[in-house]
């Protein structure tokens, strides 16, 4: 500090302001990166399973399988989801396609020659799906135009109908939703034992062109919550999935999360099991860790310059609002994920972000698969988006069937393979808490159990005393009295399968936790700490010189 002592005050203060300056920019580059590093990834994950993450981690969207009009295709789609490795199947139920033409009236008339029972092809494919030991998960939506009359003769929503063709929204009366979500329940208990209710509720064109109600929405959802459980107390019951949205559009005139925020302010979280959400990567790699941006020329904002991001990094904001109403113990499936790879000449190939090659699809849907397997012990299914453009062909000018990874001929593309041979090697237990159930824990011989696991840390919970091998390595003993965890390994490398052998001639431990080790953990507290005392010492020094030189002109 001699040299800047020896500078004219006014000097000095401006020598002050640049180094005060430079250390802003320094704490913001830490801040940066901190987020990049830490934000949303779980090193040392709480030591309670959380409920719904511990089965099968895939399944698939089956686009426009209730519009097949021949039952072999249906069969055929289903069969190539098994064979790819996944558990879960999930497909749209609308609504307007059983109960048609009133209350009550569930037969298909819609074709004067061939009129039928319309809950026939559900009935086939909730059959197909059952005998080939596949989950379906099935979206409920799109009411009828008989219940909601009212609301579709409205100025807003026939201009909103005409600008988009897939424009709809909820029932004048909420109690004829609940009364077909009872009788869909009651039909297939027993066979379909995951339901979701509605989709992006967020956006303007599925809620009759009106401006997004989360609170109208929270009772449309008791009613669907309450009618279900009425008709199977076993049915598990997913919140629809919100559209990832920045708020600026007219179509979306609020986000995602504030639209999550006020559900839960208005106590939807006691309406569902299950969270659902999109992670679309947009064309950005899976293991992007950026949550803000500087908006651009193209999409300027003077309200939000910066901005949040909504590629696959926005799953972790909405987990934050979800712990910040103290919800920690509702796992999050994702309804859809996937990349675009419409070729050069389609319009419109840009909507969900630059399009890639199918071998850089497969590859960044397997890195999402990873990245929540590593970071997210909150995420249980995720459900690609999508396997195959069912019904009738697309029109050649639509990019949404290049999200798919079976081509309409059932030719399974890159994508398909690579994953198929990516779950073949066998499930791998992440970063978290999980029970005995979990698919990574294979019992080879009775009292004997193989985990395999990625993490760098291995601790168990139970009761009783057990022999635990790491990767061939020596055994160890240890004993469990049902209280604290108790670490069997440690740093081991992170980012590889290992392999824990527990054995015993009783019961199994109650869980088994993995943990990682955070890189140079130390820096992002010291850092932060050693800026902010730099920047307080900068700031009173540049105080007092501005002091002393008011103090001078003062005495002149």
């Amino acid at each position: 500090m001699r040299i800047i002592a020896s500078i004219k005050p006014y000097r000095r203060a401006l020598a002050l302001l640049l180094i005060a300056a430079l250390l802003l920019i320094l704490l913001a580059a830490v801040v940066w990166f901190d987020n990049a590093v830490n934000r949303g990834i779980t090193y040392t994950p709480d030591p309670q399973a959380i409920p719904f993450t511990e089965m099968p981690p895939v399944g698939v969207n089956a686009f426009n399988i209730q519009f097949e009009a021949e039952e072999a295709k249906v069969t055929q789609t289903l069969e190539m989801a098994r064979d790819l490795g996944a558990h879960f199947v999930r497909i749209q139920m609308p609504w307007d396609d059983v109960e048609i033409a009133g209350k009550g009236d569930f037969e298909d008339r819609r074709n004067p020659e061939r009129m039928r029972d319309a809950w026939e092809k559900y009935d086939f494919i909730v059959a197909e799906a059952n005998r080939l030991e596949l989950d379906l998960i099935v979206r409920i939506d799109r009411p009828p135009q008989w219940a909601r009359a009212q609301t579709h003769d409205t100025q807003a929503f026939q201009e909103g109908l005409a600008n988009n063709p897939d424009s709809t929204g909820p029932p004048d009366d909420y109690d004829d939703f609940g009364d077909f979500v009872g009788a869909m329940a009651e039909r297939y208990r027993g066979q379909v034992n995951y339901i979701q209710l509605w989709n992006e509720p967020n956006l303007a064109y599925e809620w009759n062109w009106t401006t997004p109600d989360p609170e109208g929405f929270v009772e449309l959802l008791r009613i669907g919550y309450i009618a279900a459980k009425a008709a199977n107390p076993d049915v598990v019951i997913l919140f629809p999935s919100l559209a990832p949205t920045d708020g600026l559009d007219r179509q979306a005139p609020m986000t995602e999360l504030e639209y999550l925020d006020r559900v839960y302010a208005a106590g939807g979280d006691e309406y569902f099991d299950i969270m659902s959400a999109q992670a679309y990567g947009l064309g950005q790699p899976p293991d992007e860790h950026r949550y803000v941006f500087l908006r651009r020329p193209g999409n300027w904002s003077w309200s939000r310059p910066i901005d949040t991001r909504i590629d696959v990094s926005r799953l972790v904001l909405l987990r934050e609002v979800m712990e910040r109403h103290g919800d920690y113990e509702t796992s999050v499936w994702i309804s859809e994920f996937g990349y675009n790879s419409a070729p050069e000449g389609v319009p419109g190939r840009n909507t969900w972000g630059e399009p890639v090659t199918e071998e850089v699809k497969g590859e960044y849907l397997i890195g999402q698969l990873e990245r929540a397997r590593q970071e997210w012990p909150w995420v249980g299914v995720m459900n690609l988006w999508f396997l195959r453009w069912g019904g009738e062909q697309p029109d050649p000018n639509n990019p949404t069937p290049y999200f798919a990874i079976v081509d309409p001929d059932f030719n399974p593309l890159p994508a398909y393979t690579m994953i198929q041979e990516y779950l073949a090697d066998g499930p791998v237990a992440g970063v978290g808490a999980h029970t005995w159930k979990h698919p990574a824990v294979q019992s080879s011989t009775e009292g004997m159990w193989d985990i395999r696991f990625e993490g760098s840390t291995l601790a168990l919970q139970g009761r009783g005393s057990f022999q635990v091998t790491i990767n061939e390595s020596m055994p160890i003993d240890i004993s469990l009295d049902g209280g604290e965890i108790v670490e069997v390994a440690r740093d081991l490398p992170d980012g590889v399968v290992h392999m824990a052998r527990v054995e015993d001639a009783g019961e199994p431990p109650e869980v088994f936790v993995v943990g990682r080790t955070p890189p140079v953990p130390w820096f992002w507290t010291l850092a932060p700490a050693v800026v902010l005392i730099a920047l307080i010492i900068v700031s009173g020094l540049l105080l007092q010189t501005l002091f002393i030189r008011g103090t001078r002109r003062v005495e002149t």
